[in-house]
């Protein structure tokens, strides 16, 4: 019974707060929070969209399986982090502010001049976020049915439900106030779970646990390209740009972010090595529950479950409403936000109902990260205001097939994010006539 008065408190208070922050929305809030969110919300925001349900069960899989080459991601994740923070943040706050930017597309369109650039890239940015809405999805019903509050398929509904109730309340407003809720509470209650499962055990017996399997260097390779490019490609840190305050605020917020996500890639290290020493024979994607339902005291577990909600919400929010907002993005001003609303809600279904059959969350998320890949040169090709359209084009459609090359060769293994940079790049090497 406790957990379940955690978990409505929990999803009450997040409600709530979508009903305050509706009562004094305008369509300008709705459509992208305003454009005048401070850097502690750049901050929080930025953090709880990387820190998700899929975050928790594939990383702590990763320490589980491979160890400390876990933090080979982390190593291009930095480099990716503040590139993006310092270099491409403020180009693209800058150019949002001539061209009136709500969409991941209407950089390149305004760029390069060209709408075929817009609606390429909106139609491949809705693809990537929809894997980040099943991810979030399977990944939280996952771990609600593990601990058997309720099945399956009744908590991809009941998460899919509330996820869809407060994002059409107040739109991006709603998921940058909740947001930072998300990610504060994500840092005390892992903080305090991190604490209880290594009262009184030495940490350097549990960093100094070897596994057995290696990380093979392709894979090496494809987690630090994963890490350095993924954020070029990802709408949501475009939507940030443009609901930024200032340049400032922008680059502070941005930059900051890295800090949080990389002591949370530390602590999930220690429980994924942690739960190899006393089991070496696990799902890599339930290490992380069965952590918390084996090595804890019991007690905590409502905690845990509020823990996983923040997790589950916090990527939900942002990725139905990327898909919903790149959707409509040819929608007249005036009907952007009936549509948008409109389409979160087939947004929310369709992914309600291919999460019930696609449970695999360590095989969604690497197909979702090299989904992520597959607009990170073409991006940052126009962030550096290149004009060519027929260049960002290819890049675009060699990354896509670069992608798919991988699949067929290699399967949904990290090796593949080789394929979609060399895909990428290669599509550079044309150049359409300027007209």
């Amino acid at each position: 019974m406790e957990i379940y008065i955690y978990l409505i408190s929990y999803i009450l208070l997040i409600i709530g707060l979508s009903v305050y922050a509706s009562r004094s929305s305008t369509t300008e809030d709705f459509l992208i929070g305003g454009r005048n969110r401070s850097s502690f919300t750049i901050l929080f925001s930025k953090f709880a969209g990387a820190i998700g349900v899929s975050t928790l069960i594939t990383y702590t899989g990763y320490a589980y399986k491979f160890g400390w080459g876990l933090f080979a991601m982390s190593i291009g994740s930095v480099v990716g982090y503040l590139l993006f923070a310092f270099w491409a943040a403020p180009r693209i706050k800058r150019l949002s502010l001539s061209g009136n930017f709500y969409t991941q597309g209407d950089l390149p369109g305004y760029v390069t001049g060209n709408n075929k650039t817009t609606t390429i890239t909106n139609i491949t940015t809705m693809v990537v976020q929809f894997f980040w809405v099943l991810l979030s999805l399977a990944g939280g019903a996952k771990i609600i049915a593990y601990f058997e509050i309720m099945n399956y398929e009744y908590a991809v509904l009941t998460t899919a439900l509330v996820v869809m109730i407060y994002v059409l309340l107040s739109g991006f407003k709603a998921v940058i106030i909740t947001d930072v809720l998300q990610g504060l509470i994500i840092i005390c209650f892992l903080g305090l779970l991190i604490y209880s499962l290594f009262n009184g055990t030495s940490f350097s017996s549990v960093l100094n646990v070897s596994t057995t399997e290696n990380v093979k260097i392709g894979s090496i390779i494809g987690l630090i390209l994963y890490g350095g490019l993924s954020v070029f490609g990802l709408a949501d840190r475009y939507q940030l740009c443009y609901a930024a305050k200032d340049e400032k605020s922008l680059k502070k917020g941005m930059g900051l972010a890295i800090i949080p996500v990389l002591g949370i890639a530390f602590l999930l290290l220690l429980i994924g090595l942690s739960v190899y020493a006393q089991n070496p024979s696990l799902d890599p994607d339930t290490v992380f529950v069965y952590a918390m339902k084996n090595l804890l005291n019991q007690s905590l577990i409502p905690l845990l479950l509020v823990l996983f909600f923040a997790g589950l919400m916090s990527t939900a929010d942002t990725s139905v409403f990327a898909v919903a907002s790149h959707t409509i993005f040819n929608t007249k001003q005036e009907n952007k936000v009936n549509k948008l609303r409109i389409t979160t809600i087939v947004v929310i279904i369709s992914s309600s109902v291919i999460a019930l059959f696609w449970k695999s969350i360590v095989d969604i998320t690497i197909v979702g990260a090299a989904l992520r890949m597959t607009l990170s040169i073409p991006m940052i090709y126009v962030i550096r205001q290149k004009k060519n359209s027929g260049r960002f084009i290819a890049s675009v459609i060699g990354g896509v097939s670069g992608l798919l090359i991988g699949l067929a060769a290699f399967g949904a293994k990290p090796t593949i994010a080789i394929t979609v940079l060399l895909g990428s790049l290669l599509g550079l090497i044309y150049k359409s006539k300027e007209r």
